[in-house]
């Protein structure tokens, strides 16, 4: 049985690709989908190449039973942003010193259309029903060698705090984001939620409704200030990071988009000095339109913010200053234009 451990960087073009997938059951999607995790074990070569995590407790388990023992050289996973999130942290923490060493190799992966927002599903064009993605997969590539996947490089962020250990992520947004997203999903999660924020905020900024005194506070971050490339801002509302596209309804609107050959990352800093003057630059933030209170910078080397955070749409506490830079780590994915 092939091993991961019994390959070198220069040999593992000739390994066999070996399929495996990740379940998280408790993702969007998922949850109100059980059966697709069965559904997908159907289109391997083993049943025991699928595994699911309901507690997050049990992912370092899931991780080595299928990287190690199993000898999965491509991962599907199948749930959200979040669910990618822990898995990419986890193989980092598992295996990174031996990859750097060449004992070991990270698989490559392949993102599955089962949680929330998706955002790594939609950026990497696999948010099509994850059982026809893993079909078309198979199809194409059942038998072949590791040579023969046309992948793309994913480059990851990294988010340094005094005292605490590194995390990696694709999209990062600073305390004002982070409290946005929580209030999205109080009010229905997913897409749906989200269209409901927008509209209900935008109303209510209008007339001062209710809704509007009950949750201003969120677009008022503890600190105002950040720092990108060395140059500071004040008056900051919100500050956004990624290193993969950032598209909504289903492509129609781009909140944020990679410029092609960059070797930083893509980031944004919204300066307001009310939370009202941002209902106004919902336009030009949802559909890229350049505004002299929107700096745009889309090959960042660093930026430092304060206080809590979203990363890939997990939320942070936290209060103190950070840092977000390039990760040294970085994946192979595939695309479902390869597919």
């Amino acid at each position: 049985m092939f091993h991961p451990k019994d390959i070198v960087a220069p040999e593992r073009g000739a390994a066999p690709v070996r399929l495996g997938v990740l379940t998280n059951p408790a993702a969007y999607r998922n949850h109100r989908l059980p059966l697709t995790h069965g559904r997908l074990g159907a289109h391997l070569a083993s049943a025991g190449d699928a595994v699911v995590t309901a507690d997050s407790s049990k992912l370092d388990e899931a991780l080595n039973y299928l990287i190690l023992e199993r000898g999965v050289s491509v991962l599907a996973i199948n749930g959200g942003d979040g669910t990618i999130h822990s898995a990419i942290n986890g193989m980092i923490r598992l295996f990174g010193d031996d990859v750097v060493k060449g004992k070991v190799h990270y698989p490559v992966l392949m993102f599955l259309n089962g949680g929330t927002y998706n955002m790594a599903a939609r950026a990497f064009r696999t948010k099509a029903d994850p059982v026809q993605t893993v079909k078309r997969f198979q199809v194409r590539f059942d038998g072949a060698t590791m040579a023969a996947l046309p992948t793309r490089r994913l480059g990851l962020l990294q988010v340094e705090r005094p005292g605490l250990v590194s995390m990696r992520g694709m999209v990062f947004g600073s305390q004002a984001i982070m409290n946005v997203l929580a209030l999205c999903d109080q009010m229905g999660s997913g897409y749906f939620g989200l269209a409901r924020l927008l509209g209900t905020g935008m109303l209510s900024s209008l007339i001062h409704s209710k809704f509007y005194e009950e949750n201003v506070w969120r677009l008022n971050p503890d600190v105002r200030e950040a720092t990108m490339d060395g140059v500071k801002f004040d008056d900051v509302l919100a500050v956004v990071a990624s290193t993969i596209d950032m598209k909504l309804a289903k492509g129609l609107v781009w909140a944020l988009t990679m410029p092609p050959g960059g070797v930083g990352f893509h980031a944004k800093v919204i300066r307001a000095k009310s939370p009202s003057e941002v209902v106004h630059l919902l336009p030009q933030l949802l559909w890229e339109i350049p505004h002299h209170s929107i700096i745009a910078s889309p090959d960042t080397s660093s930026l430092s913010v304060w206080g809590d955070f979203t990363l890939d749409g997990e939320l942070y506490s936290n209060d103190g200053p950070l840092t977000v830079s390039i990760a040294p780590e970085h994946f192979r994915v595939l695309a479902g234009d390869d597919l």
